[in-house]
């Protein structure tokens, strides 16, 4: 074993004490004066023989002294002793030179009476000066004549035996001290011997570890096994490194078990302190110390230091730290990544070593001023190590201790986005000037009491009114607005932003009178001012005439909602006034008929008599039923040669039926069209309200039922629809049931058409359409499943997992196609009214990780209707986020027009009705080139669905409507044709 320990000061046992020196052999007292006198007489009765050579070769100081105590003449013996005194070697020495000051008057006397004759010799013992370091000497004075001869020889004996005894007392107080050390600071003591494989361990040493001083009987193996495993390796390479003399001794730092069962940390130190005579260890010994404590310090200073350097080093800016002399002794990591270097490169380089000449002539003066005590703080644009050329705000902040500047803190935080948001503000600010002076609205701020601040061009012009002689004019005196259809006054837009805190549009049919009494129907839009605190600066209204826009959008409006060969109402309209018939119904009770009406043999017409006697022949009809029909009654043409009629004021089925004979007696007379008679004969199909339908599809559907039904029957007859309700309705049952079940086990899949770009053949996007398959491998349609979904509710389940699905199927697209492809997913009103829907988008975006605007929403205007504001709301919201909105089957609703101005859209999708004769029939291309037309005015996207036939291509793409989707480019499919369609287009 190689246990480790401290070097322990030798002890001076009473075994080990060095043995007395024994006496000089040469004689000594008076004996030797005397033997030195006679000697002397001897050699001066040589001629030419000095003191001096006489002398030399004494080993004792031999000298003359005079009455003064002066050494007239001296051996070198004795000079030796005098060497702390700068004297000639036969010179001015004296007696007190010699010997101790504190002895000298006894000893003066001693040698006075020598030299005075009232002795004739004088001996005793004297210590040294100080001069001379401690010791003995032992001094004899003979008379002579006119003076005294002096021998001084140390006194060996007595030195030896003082020597011992000053040993002695400096080791047992060394020990007495070391004890007491030792028990002031708990160390325990051991003491091994390797050779005889024992070990001594003090009280101490067992109290460490929380044994009695009985309780453990300590071997080498117990000390091993009471060290902590994995410390046990590191303890010989130091034994054996301090073995092999490359260290005076040896500590080491472990944990040892402790008698609760609980780890202690401690440190070892030893010293080999006997060798045996083969350089082996024989004997070593050390001192055992508990610093649990320590090492939890330092364990935790670590942390601490490792935490505030993580703190340091996440701290977005630059740390560092210069002392007096400007040399860099700290860098944060994002210190030393701007300047490229590691902190060793950095630390002791003056900062102009690091920051550059130039740079540190700048930020010199801040440095000195900081380093005199007062803090700076400076913006400067850098070049890091990258090249990268950025803002940052400097701050040099003294590091006082004591009321002294021991060196300076430096932080430099990165301000460039927010230095370059300044600049771009400023810029965006200059850009928002020119523009609100050059564009075409109207634009007027004011305070938040609604006095006029500001006005643009277009607002002069509009009003009336000067910026300089509105400014600070009340807004109600700027802008004079009513009604369009009474004049009736119209409370400012801005004035209710700012008292209701939000944004407010104008009604659609507001007018604007300017000063010169000019009136003008405009849109606007008014909006509170709020700085960040949500405190109100002002107000700002926008606003444009809509005059010319508004007539359009009144011709269009009727367009949307009228045929254009017949001005009869279309299908749109239609639909509409089936659905106030069905209100009406429920609320009273009234029934009403729906009449399916079909020219027979129409084709033959149009195919021998050319499209213009076809068209002749429709008006004809046209102004015969509405002759019929009473005012609360509704014919409309549905395109070709269908008709339907909505009869309102008939109550049994013998009313409908006697006005269907009415109906058909009279369509029955010949028709005078240009040069030609013809005779034409009309299937009808009659479904009744509530018997047959309470909505206005299946009423419709009922209707067109009994109609092909009649024509079945050999055309020119009328035809009750006849099913049964309750079978239907059963129908209706099952499938929502089997919908539910389908919901419950994911039955649905998503498949993807594209929208493609018919000029340029790019693949533009595609919509998400959702697809069932029954068990059995029965598709069920869309048509029927979808409705269905609605009235049952299970379309906010299916809707969600219909975004879910189609943003995770767009973001892989996003990751592996060489383009982006967005995907519009349709949303219905219900899922669109759910207080959480937008955050179900921002969620399911965030989810899937795609690109807001990859992902567009398709909305219809039964949609928008029920409460616009709000809707407007959150479409501005989903706008924000990035989302694109379009409006789909646009045409088809009674607002499209005004929605268009309202709500944020970027596409219309013109309705498949239109599209699907636009190649033949005028009025389809009509309302076609209408919603092209606005979409172009308005700056936004349109794309025509249901497009099926090269014609139909060829039609829209002149009419300049380029983005189609239909069946002529592809049909639906699962995502991995679709990927693999794409490919197959853009690889051919």
């Amino acid at each position: 074993m190689a246990c480790a320990g401290y070097a322990a000061r030798p002890r001076l046992t009473q075994d080990r004490m060095p043995a007395p020196r024994p006496p000089p052999p040469a004689p000594g007292g008076p004996v030797a004066c005397r033997l030195v006198c006679a000697c002397y007489a001897v050699r001066m009765l040589q001629p030419g023989l000095t003191f001096v050579s006489a002398f030399a070769q004494f080993s004792d100081g031999v000298a003359l002294i005079d009455l003064d105590l002066r050494f007239r003449d001296a051996n070198r013996a004795l000079w030796r002793w005098l060497s702390h005194v700068s004297v000639p070697e036969a010179g001015a020495g004296t007696l007190p030179d010699l010997l101790h000051p504190e002895d000298l008057p006894g000893q003066l006397r001693a040698v006075s009476d020598v030299l005075g004759g009232a002795r004739q010799e004088a001996a005793f013992v004297a210590r040294l000066h100080p001069g001379q370091g401690s010791g003995w000497v032992s001094v004899t004075v003979s008379a002579v004549p006119g003076v005294a001869l002096i021998v001084v020889r140390r006194d060996a004996q007595r030195q030896a035996l003082l020597d011992v005894q000053a040993e002695l007392a400096a080791v047992t107080a060394e020990a007495e001290r070391l004890r007491l050390a030792l028990n002031g600071s708990h160390d325990g003591v051991w003491d091994w011997y390797p050779q005889r494989e024992t070990i001594y361990v003090s009280p101490g040493w067992k109290r460490i570890l929380g044994y009695h001083r009985s309780a453990l009987d300590v071997t080498v193996d117990v000390w091993l096994n009471l060290i902590h495993p994995d410390d046990r390796p590191g303890l010989m390479p130091r034994y054996q490194q301090h073995v092999a003399l490359e260290t005076a001794s040896y500590e080491f730092e472990h944990r040892m078990r402790h008698r609760n069962g609980q780890w202690v940390w401690v440190l070892l130190r030893g010293q080999v302190s006997v060798w045996n005579a083969d350089g082996t260890p024989e004997r070593v010994t050390g001192t055992l110390r508990d610093v649990t404590e320590q090492v939890r310090a330092r364990h935790e200073l670590q942390r601490t230091q490792a935490h505030l350097q993580a703190i340091m080093n996440a701290v977005p800016g630059l740390i560092g730290y210069k002392d007096r002399e400007l040399r860099h002794q700290y860098g944060n990591v994002a210190y030393q990544e701007w300047y490229g270097r590691p902190h060793s490169e950095l630390r002791g380089l003056h900062v102009r070593e690091v920051i550059g000449e130039e740079m540190y002539r700048l930020n010199e003066p801040f440095m000195r001023a900081a380093l005199a005590g007062a803090e700076q703080h400076f913006e400067r644009s850098l070049t890091d190590a990258h090249g990268q050329e950025r803002h940052v705000m400097v701050s040099y902040v003294p590091d006082l201790h004591g009321g002294e500047v021991h060196g300076l803190f430096v932080l430099a935080v990165d301000i460039t986005s927010r230095y370059r948001a300044e600049q771009a503000l400023m810029e965006e600010r200059e850009w928002a000037r020119t523009t609100l002076q050059s564009i075409g609205d109207g634009v007027i701020t004011t305070d938040p009491q609604g006095c006029v601040t500001f006005m643009n061009p277009v607002a002069e012009n509009l009003t009336g009114w000067s910026a300089a002689e509105g400014s600070g004019q009340p807004i109600e005196g700027i802008m004079h607005l009513s009604t369009e259809r009474d004049e009736q006054r119209v409370h400012n837009p801005l004035l209710v932003a700012l008292q209701e805190q939000r944004v407010v549009g104008m009604a659609f049919d507001t007018t604007l009178r300017s000063r010169a009494g000019t009136a003008r129907t405009i849109a606007d839009s008014a909006a509170p001012i709020r700085r960040p605190d949500g405190t109100t600066l002002g107000g700002v209204i926008v606003f444009h005439d809509v005059s010319e826009t508004r007539a359009m959008a009144v011709r269009m409006s009727h367009l949307a909602q009228h045929d254009a060969l017949t001005d009869l109402p279309n299908r749109v309209l239609l639909q509409d006034r089936i659905q106030q018939a069905l209100a009406r119904h429920r609320r009273g009770g009234r029934p009403f008929a729906l009449v399916f009406m079909d020219l027979d043999h129409f084709k033959y017409v149009n195919d021998s008599l050319g499209h213009q006697v076809g068209d002749e022949l429709l008006r004809a009809v046209s102004r015969r039923l509405c002759e019929l029909v009473r005012e609360t009654d509704t014919v409309s043409r549905q395109g070709g040669d269908e008709f339907v009629l909505l009869l309102t004021e008939l109550r049994t089925v013998m009313d409908v039926r006697a006005f269907a004979d009415r109906l058909e007696e009279h369509l029955r007379q010949p028709y005078e069209v240009g040069e030609h008679v013809l005779n034409i004969s009309f299937s009808l199909g009659i479904a009744l309200c509530p018997t047959d339908g309470e909505d206005v599809g299946t009423l419709l559907r009922h209707a067109d039922v009994a109609m092909y039904q009649a024509k079945a029957a050999g055309r020119g007859r009328t035809q009750f629809f006849s099913r049964d309700l309750l079978a239907s309705v059963e129908q209706r049952h099952r499938l929502i049931t089997q919908l539910r079940g389908a919901v419950t086990d994911g039955a649905f899949t998503l498949h993807y058409q594209p929208k493609v770009n018919a000029v340029t053949g790019a693949v533009t996007g595609v919509e998400a359409l959702l697809r069932w398959t029954l068990p059995d491998g029965t598709p069920v349609s869309p048509a029927d499943f979808i409705p269905a979904a609605e009235e049952s509710g299970l379309i906010l389940p299916l809707g969600r997992w219909v975004l879910e699905q189609a943003c995770a199927q767009a973001r892989q697209w996003e990751r592996t196609l060489p383009e982006p492809l967005p995907v519009a997913v349709n949303i219905s009103a219900l899922q669109f009214s759910q207080p959480d829907f937008v955050e179900q988008v921002r969620g399911t975006l965030h989810a899937s990780g795609l690109t807001p605007g990859l992902l567009e929403l398709e909305i219809t205007e039964s949609l928008l209707a029920p409460d616009p504001e709000e809707a407007r709301e959150r479409l501005v919201v989903l706008r924000d986020l990035g989302v694109r909105l379009s409006i789909d089957d646009f045409g088809t609703g009674f607002s499209s027009l005004s929605y268009l101005k309202l709500f944020p859209v970027h596409t219309l999708k013109i309705d498949r009705a239109f599209v699907r004769d636009v190649a033949t029939d005028r009025n389809d291309v009509a309302i076609v080139e209408a919603v092209i037309g606005i979409g172009q005015a308005m700056n936004l996207d349109v794309l025509a669905e249901g497009v099926e036939t090269p014609r139909q291509v060829e039609v829209l793409a002149r009419l300049g409507c380029a983005a189609m989707q239909g069946y002529h480019f592809a049909r639906p499919m699962p995502a991995a044709e679709m990927t693999a369609w794409i490919g197959a287009r853009r690889n051919p």
